[in-house]
């Protein structure tokens, strides 16, 4: 998994990916969806050269043609200034962050619950998103109605919980938050609002 912020990915590629289509497809012009807009704050805070990028401060993005070919991200400062970004420079050679880490605990801590879901299932079963059968397990995915990083977000505000505080121990599957009252409670908060679907693999929702 990789981590933008709270918003989650299944690699750092899908990342690329999506932000590759975005820039293609978008509508030119000022940047207006809050979400995109947040995941552009957090991406260019990214940058290696994310001080001189921000300057003074970001008032809005754009995404304009660029002079020679294609398309392209700018940033435009709250004095007027402007200044283009590549997405790639924000990613690439990135390791994954404390937040993202945080995330990845919380995530394999409510793994149990994904996997009773998987469990119950009588197949074959159908596509929550296409509506299209699935035949086989391996082709099956399990994921959040509502976005994990979404209930994530709604946890933190309602519990109070600053994710930026938090420690993790371990790696890879054995990846766990030190606080143990968080976690349990999470966990708990997922159980009782988390609606869980069954998807194939691409499809968007997490």
């Amino acid at each position: 998994m990789y981590w933008l912020g709270p918003f989650e990915y299944p690699s750092k590629q899908a990342l690329l990916d999506g932000l590759k289509h975005f820039v293609r497809t978008a509508d030119l012009g000022q940047i207006t969806h809050p979400i995109a807009v947040q995941k552009l704050h957090l991406l260019l805070a990214m940058h290696p050269e994310a001080d001189r990028k921000i300057g003074v401060g970001v008032d809005h993005f754009l995404l304009q043609r660029n002079v020679l070919a294609g398309r392209g991200l700018h940033v435009v400062r709250l004095d007027g200034t402007t200044d283009s970004f590549s997405y790639k420079r924000c990613i690439t050679g990135v390791t994954q962050s404390h937040h993202g880490k945080v995330c990845e605990a919380l995530r394999f801590a409510v793994r149990p619950q994904l996997d009773t879901f998987r469990a119950g299932l009588v197949w074959p079963v159908t596509c929550a998103i296409s509506h299209m059968e699935i035949a086989h397990p391996s082709d099956l995915h399990i994921d959040h109605k509502i976005p994990f990083w979404r209930l994530l977000e709604r946890f933190c505000m309602e519990h109070q919980v600053d994710l930026a505080s938090l420690e993790v121990a371990g790696n890879g599957v054995t990846l766990a938050l030190v606080d143990g009252e968080v976690m349990t409670a999470f966990v708990a908060y997922h159980q009782r609002y988390a609606q869980l679907q069954r998807n194939r693999p691409g499809n968007t929702p997490s």
